[in-house]
């Protein structure tokens, strides 16, 4: 398409064919001839520790992160670094069903905080959501002991107040969710536990962040993608305004899914080891996490892992809706290059490029709601990227970048090699 994008003040002021929108006079002229334009990319679950992730981010055309901030002492980001140059940083904060902040039991399994433990109230849990808005939030994560009454709460009050919600259920099924119409559901080891046998998801639901919860994991690893249960899920994904984003990459990094080593990608030049958790060994190629276990164990991870891409590839064909979220730095996800890794793996589990160019645009706006951003339209912050390539047709196009603007201002991406 033969358009002209005019930017002022760090939006798009407007969007036409450049036969029919002329140029204000005192506007610097960008002549993007033979190139394709594409919003920036957001990345749906990040972090931002050091100058080294905001340029690797800003290199690879990731111009929005999500960092989901977590309670101190538990496993996340408990900072987000005071950085420019940057992407911008929209925050989410955790709410639990038993504490405000989200922290949850560390005792295993949960049977006791289920019989015993002071549940939040609706004023509670309202006061967490509204202090989240005041102080800038974008999101709320509501937390696996969170009851579907609570949920109800914490939905309405996040609706109210405009914050995006996404989720992780264990005292509440992820059915329930669904219908009460949850944003988002993380991670495919979490949420394909809905497609449980009722006991194994009683089980998981006890200890979900301990070994009492293996049922759950063991029911979803031998499942049959043609197993009722399977297309169920899918047929209320199809019915629902929430999506999935699985974070693929977290299990193809930490289980060597056939996947490229992190540090051979041009985003490692950003990145020391000691930026990461988990990660793989820079000189051996050696996956932390897999070399912990025996080799049949690894083989059974291997096989676990793929099969979660295959049953996330039937829930796509089924109609569900995507949202792309790399989990850096999560098992050695780098910043900028683990939302590249997890777009491809989309693609893998059978996203067209186009549906995958959206899970890290759009669908953030269509289904989060984030109407200041994700797409090349009218009032939206002018973050854009100059292509070589078309990533409609390609998704690894996108990182084919002539250039990338951010807020309206042309940035040096190499700033710190």
């Amino acid at each position: 398409m033969d358009a002209t994008v005019l930017i002022r003040d760090g939006k798009i002021e407007a969007v036409g064919p450049s036969t029919g929108l002329s140029i204000p006079k005192g506007y610097r002229v960008i002549d993007a001839r033979g190139l394709f334009l594409a919003p920036g990319l957001i990345d749906g679950f990040g972090a931002l520790r050091t100058q080294g992730y905001a340029d690797a981010y800003l290199s690879e055309g990731i111009t929005t992160v999500f960092v989901m901030k977590s309670p101190a002492g538990e496993d996340g980001e408990q900072s987000v670094a005071a950085i420019h140059p940057s992407p911008d940083i929209l925050r989410g904060g955790m709410v639990g069903g038993y504490r405000a902040d989200g922290t949850t039991s560390h005792e295993h399994p949960w049977t006791a905080e289920r019989l015993h433990g002071k549940r939040l109230s609706r004023e509670e849990l309202e006061q967490r959501v509204d202090e989240l808005a005041r102080d800038g939030y974008r999101g709320v994560l509501i937390g696996m002991d969170v009851w579907p009454d609570q949920l109800d709460v914490l939905l309405e009050a996040a609706k109210r107040d405009h914050l995006s919600t996404f989720g992780e259920m264990a005292f509440t099924s992820y059915p329930y969710a669904l219908r009460a119409g949850i944003g988002a559901f993380l991670r495919n080891d979490r949420y394909q536990t809905a497609i449980d046998l009722a006991q194994d998801f009683l089980a998981y639901s006890e200890d979900p962040e301990g070994p009492g919860g293996a049922p759950g994991y063991r029911g979803v690893c031998a499942s049959d993608i043609r197993e009722e249960r399977v297309s169920a899920f899918g047929a209320q994904l199809k019915g629902s305004t929430t999506a999935l984003m699985p974070m693929l990459s977290i299990e193809a990094n930490a289980d060597d899914l056939d996947v490229p080593n992190p540090w051979m990608d041009r985003a490692a030049r950003f990145i020391t080891s000691t930026d990461l958790d988990d990660p793989v060994d820079a000189k051996t190629a050696i996956h932390p996490y897999l070399a912990r276990h025996t080799p049949e164990k690894q083989q059974s991870l291997r096989t676990c892992a793929l099969h979660r891409e295959e049953l996330d590839g039937e829930f796509h064909r089924a109609g569900a809706h995507f949202l792309a979220g790399s989990a850096t730095p999560a098992f050695g996800n780098l910043p900028g290059a683990g939302l590249h890794l997890e777009l491809s793996l989309l693609e893998r589990i059978g996203l067209t490029p186009r549906e995958a160019l959206a899970a890290a645009t759009s669908n953030f706006a269509d289904i989060l709601g984030w109407m200041d951003r994700g797409e090349l339209a009218q009032g939206r912050r002018a973050d854009v990227l100059l292509l070589t390539g078309d990533p409609r047709k390609d998704v690894t196009a996108l990182r084919e970048i002539r250039s990338v603007i951010l807020q309206g201002e042309i940035i040096d991406r190499f700033m710190h090699p």
